[in-house]
């Protein structure tokens, strides 16, 4: 071992030791833990093998939680994908009130995602007094407002929109990160040469952005499998499980069921999902690396 190496390693150990205390540890008592059957207290738990992860597979709700979880991943990537886009690449060119409309779109960000949840729960949702029954009421148009998040059919989109406007702003940094390294002299050979702004986007800015907007693409899969306190905050899952994801399911069913063992199971497979997800998904969206 090298000098440098010696002296790289007292520096990374108290690193090293936490990663291994909070998450290493518990990620393994876990996996121990899905193959018995605990309660959470101390009494002696039993050895049950693979029946919590059967137990899954004929379970109604997990099943149709993974299918809703799905459904918020590609709800949010139909919406954050050009929304997105087109703010970096205007934000890009646009001089004049350049930071007020930054401050604008990065602002919610400064917002814990519970917080957020609430204001949009109570002040744009409310059925009495939420921005968007108010604005129906006052254009004549009181038929239409409802209980937004009490409705199956809309509550799920509800949920979306306040996620996707409290996400968008890590979207659009990425992004003008991206477009600021795409060399100017580029884009204006492509228009020297006779390409209008649309060719432009797409044979030279799109191809340059697609290794950020890939990663962004891994990190939303990432996050919308995670979620939780989202939609726990605004529905709680409904209603009628609605918008029960697999991280507000697996929440009632270990820490409110006190299914412990069935809860890691579930914990899981959820890991295992988003490991082989993203392993395709990198592989699928990797494209080789273009010169310039």
């Amino acid at each position: 071992m090298s000098a440098r190496k010696k002296l790289i390693f007292p520096f990374l150990l108290p690193c090293l030791l936490l990663i291994g205390a909070f998450f290493i540890l518990p990620a393994i008592n876990t996996f121990v833990i899905s193959f018995q059957n605990w309660d959470g207290t101390f009494r002696t738990t039993d050895w049950n093998g693979l029946q919590n992860y059967a137990k899954l597979l004929k379970d109604p709700t997990f099943v149709e939680a993974v299918k809703h979880t799905f459904q918020y991943f590609l709800i949010s990537m139909i919406l954050l994908f050009p929304l997105a886009l087109l703010l970096a690449v205007c934000l890009q060119r646009i001089k004049k009130g350049r930071m007020l409309i930054q401050f604008c779109i990065f602002m919610p960000v400064t917002l814990s995602v519970v917080v957020a949840a609430i204001l949009w729960k109570w002040y744009i949702y409310d059925p009495n007094m939420g921005m968007v029954n108010t604005v129906l009421r006052a254009i004549g148009l009181e038929a239409a407002a409802k209980a937004w998040l009490g409705d199956a059919k809309t509550a799920m989109t509800c949920v979306i929109l306040m996620s996707t406007w409290h996400g968008l702003a890590t979207w659009v940094i990425m992004l003008i990160s991206g477009l600021d390294r795409i060399p100017p002299e580029l884009m204006e050979a492509a228009r020297i040469d006779g390409a209008n702004e649309f060719r432009v986007f797409i044979r030279i800015t799109l191809p340059l952005l697609w290794e950020v907007l890939s990663s962004l693409i891994v990190m939303c899969f990432i996050g919308c499998m995670q979620q939780f306190p989202v939609v726990f905050a605004m529905t709680q899952g409904g209603p009628h499980g609605a918008t029960e994801l697999m991280g507000t399911y697996l929440y009632k069913i270990a820490f409110e069921g006190r299914q412990f063992s069935y809860g890691s199971a579930m914990a899981i497979v959820m890991l295992l999902t988003i490991l082989v997800a993203s392993v395709i998904g990198n592989r699928v969206l990797k494209t080789d690396p273009i010169e310039y």
